[in-house]
């Protein structure tokens, strides 16, 4: 299930390799392959700290790539292992229907995609599941065992903030799992250390956020200036589409789309009691969930991979749902229990078996990994000209720069200039593009085909700026100019 592809084809997973490769050659945290090397503040450091470990132990790029994905792979698994021991104690579920719920879940086809890139879900998942645990052990501790345990779940609760910006749903979690029952000692006890973790990295943040160029500050500012940017009309309907669409794709997708938005509606209450259930019943786990959909709710930009990130969650919390509501329905007399216990466990079957033909569609047609094998076949193309056409003095403007960097030492930087506008991405335009190409010292702009995110503002740019880009290579889809150095 490992693919065979090129490490950086999503982006994210490029750039913390990126970042691990510099501070296992004494770089420091940095992004090399851009303008004056400016300090990262947009990827909180763990992974990549934890890459640049396993880099030091093998240095050899791109043989240590399979290092470092078999590293995932291990934290996938204890986290698997973890949230079926965890949860299904917690809430009753036997263990081997913990273990196939977790398991159905850990294997969905969405989640296999992230965890076999350099994508920092599975390390974040895996102090998810031990702060999480650790916390509501705490909140049945009592004496000097409890504030022990709750300053060890909120360091680990800290670290995983560490790991990805939104484990801040984690700290709260934690926090307001520790409240119930009004135990601000044991509270406190868990946030101070969470605060004390997060500080080096905030004050890291306010000190260098001011080296980004305002042109890629979508791709590698604070998440303060992107919050910026997006304003208020994030907040909307679609705010609501947005978050039940990919849930809806993979468990729905084969209903008619009258049918699907009729049983996404049913399943949302579902979803909720089963909320309150594991809320109940593993209080940091449950907490935690909710605050992390509310941030992804709230957050401007598309919602997939966090969702992704939880699926397993999610699938518990469903599955508590309709244990809790069929359970009520016994305790309704005559046609309105039996109706109600219909309705429930219809839904139930719909839902379950959507995601079970998602899921055999996605095994035969080997859609985990489809994606990125794809885009690895149009980047070995443009590392082939990049190599062959270029000298090592070269800037590239590309789609992936941090893969380009990676694998041909050339230095690149974005081609796509944008900005986040309501909850879609905005091109900054061809004379914010023409301006940051010439800021940035770009030589050459490769483009990857017409669906590319910068086609549209460098089609722009051709036909406003007439030679600023020349034509030099064209290989199928793919497309490589020269830029005109400046007067």
């Amino acid at each position: 299930m490992i693919p065979r592809a090129l490490v950086g084809v999503f982006y994210d997973d490029g750039i913390y390799l990126a970042l691990a490769r510099s501070l296992a050659e004494g770089h420091g945290y940095r992004h090399l392959y851009l303008p004056l090397a400016p300090a990262a503040v947009h990827y909180p450091v763990l992974y990549p700290a934890l890459l640049a470990a396993l880099w030091k132990v093998w240095p050899s790029f791109p043989a240590n790539v399979a290092l470092f994905r078999a590293a995932n792979a291990v934290f996938m698994g204890l986290f698997a292992a973890g949230s079926a021991w965890y949860l299904g104690r917690r809430v009753g579920l036997r263990p081997w229907a913990s273990a196939l719920l977790v398991a159905a879940a850990a294997t969905a086809i969405p989640m296999l995609a992230v965890a076999t890139v350099l994508f920092s879900e599975p390390l974040f998942l895996v102090l998810t599941v031990a702060a999480c645990w650790t916390a509501d052990v705490a909140g049945t501790a009592a004496g000097r065992r409890a504030l022990v345990l709750a300053a060890l779940a909120g360091l680990l609760a800290g670290l995983a903030v560490l790991c990805r910006s939104i484990g801040v749903a984690v700290v709260a979690g934690v926090v307001l799992a520790l409240l119930r029952g009004r135990r601000w000692r044991v509270a406190l006890a868990a946030l101070v250390p969470a605060m004390l973790c997060l500080a080096p990295w905030a004050a890291w943040v306010s000190a260098h956020r001011g080296g980004i160029d305002p042109a890629i500050a979508a791709n590698y500012g604070s998440y303060g200036a992107f919050l910026t940017q997006g304003g208020l009309r994030w907040l909307s309907a679609r705010s609501v589409l947005d978050l039940a669409r990919p849930l809806g794709a993979i468990t729905l997708g084969i209903l008619p789309l009258a049918a699907r938005a009729v049983v996404g509606v049913l399943a949302a209450p579902i979803l909720a009691t089963g909320l309150v259930v594991l809320a109940r019943r593993a209080p940091a786990a449950g907490w935690m969930t909710v605050v992390y959909l509310a941030i992804v709710f709230l957050w401007p930009y598309g919602p997939d991979r966090f969702l992704w990130g939880i699926l397993p969650w999610l699938a518990f919390a469903f599955v508590l749902g309709v244990r809790e509501l069929v359970s009520a329905s016994f305790r309704r007399p005559g046609p309105e229990g039996v109706a109600a216990r219909v309705l429930v466990l219809g839904v139930a079957v719909a839902v379950m078996g959507g995601f079970a033909a998602f899921q055999v569609r996605g095994f035969v047609t080997g859609a985990a990994t489809e994606e990125q094998t794809g885009i690895s076949e149009t980047m070995t193309t443009v590392l082939s000209w990049v190599r062959s056409s270029t000298d090592t003095s070269a800037v590239i403007a590309g789609e992936d720069e941090a893969l380009i960097w990676l694998y041909t030492g050339r230095r690149a930087v974005p081609s796509y200039v944008w900005r986040v506008r309501g909850r879609a991405a905005e091109s900054l335009g061809p004379d914010s593009l023409r301006s940051w190409l010439t800021r940035a010292g770009a030589t050459h702009l490769v483009l990857t085909g017409p669906g590319s995110d910068a086609a549209q503002t460098v089609d722009a740019l051709l036909a406003r700026s007439p030679g600023f880009l020349h034509l030099v290579y064209v290989a199928g889809p793919v497309l490589g100019f020269r830029v005109a150095r400046a007067p």
